[in-house]
């Protein structure tokens, strides 16, 4: 399936494109994962399709961490880019509020960006709600792979050298990207920058890292058979523990998919666009 829109760019840099289906007030930001561009999902297209024929635009950004670049980002940097986005939506394409759909580890750049900017500072429209789609700890996924201790400990220490900004390699667990030591502990350390969705954090722990999310609705969307659970992992329990950290306005809904949902695109479409078409302009 193809969409209709306009490219264009919305910052200073190459990577500041981003992709416009539809028009209106309201606008839908999609943000992916690691090493996702636009597209990142099946149920992309079709999402933006019912979005825009319900009044909806939809947005799909490149950021400076899209496809290979996000071992040398940081989710303040992404939530910045973010920052530009909206403000150059509100300004030339009419937006009066934004929502964010994170996927995989998109999910914590719409976390860091409610915490930071989701009251519309500098001209940018304020944020309605958040999606959460696959939100799961990169720290679990990655302690599946044997050679991720010894890494971390590496990187551990050139951050504490004052090297975090040097590569540590490439993360083949992630598709051979090169990574930052900086970035690696924030992925695969307890405490690291990333680290917001792991089963073994306390309540506290999740309601202090999800109180930006508590600022707006969201829509905790997980699939029971999510690949980068970790073993045994009670995916519907950990849900109901982050939707509680959210806040009251926190939703959950658990779909019998695997992370990317794939072939529950009709389920998705419907459970997000009610969602999101309930949300009021702040």
């Amino acid at each position: 399936m193809s969409l209709s829109g306009k490219l264009f760019r919305y910052g200073p840099e190459v990577a500041h494109t981003a992709f416009i289906s539809g028009s209106g007030r309201r606008h839908a930001i999609l943000v992916g994962g690691l090493s996702d561009g636009m597209l990142f999902t099946a149920y992309c297209t079709p999402l933006a399709r019912r979005l825009n024929a319900a009044g909806w635009a939809c947005v799909q950004p490149l950021l400076s961490s899209s496809l290979s670049g996000w071992g040398l980002a940081s989710l303040d940097q992404d939530a910045a880019e973010l920052h530009l986005l909206a403000a150059a939506l509100g300004r030339e394409h009419g937006a009066e509020g934004v929502a964010i759909l994170g996927h995989s580890t998109g999910c914590q750049d719409a976390v860091r960006y409610a915490s930071l900017y989701a009251g519309g500072k500098d001209g940018a429209p304020p944020l309605m709600g958040l999606v959460l789609q696959a939100p799961v700890s990169d720290r679990e996924f990655l302690g599946k792979q044997q050679s991720t201790a010894a890494l971390a400990q590496r990187a551990q220490r050139m951050v504490e050298e004052g090297r975090g900004e040097d590569l540590l390699g490439r993360a083949d667990a992630l598709g051979g990207t090169p990574i930052t030591a900086r970035r690696f502990v924030a992925l695969a350390c307890g405490g690291g920058d990333d680290d917001m969705f792991s089963s073994d954090l306390s309540d506290a722990q999740l309601r202090e890292l999800l109180k930006g999310a508590a600022s707006v609705p969201s829509l905790f969307l997980l699939g029971a058979q999510d690949e980068c659970y970790p073993a045994g992992c009670d995916v519907e329990g950990l849900g109901r523990r982050l939707v509680a950290a959210a806040g009251s306005s926190a939703q959950l809904k658990v779909l019998d998919g695997d992370h990317c949902l794939k072939g529950l695109e009709n389920e998705v479409v419907e459970v997000v666009s009610d969602f999101l078409l309930s949300l009021p302009i702040q």
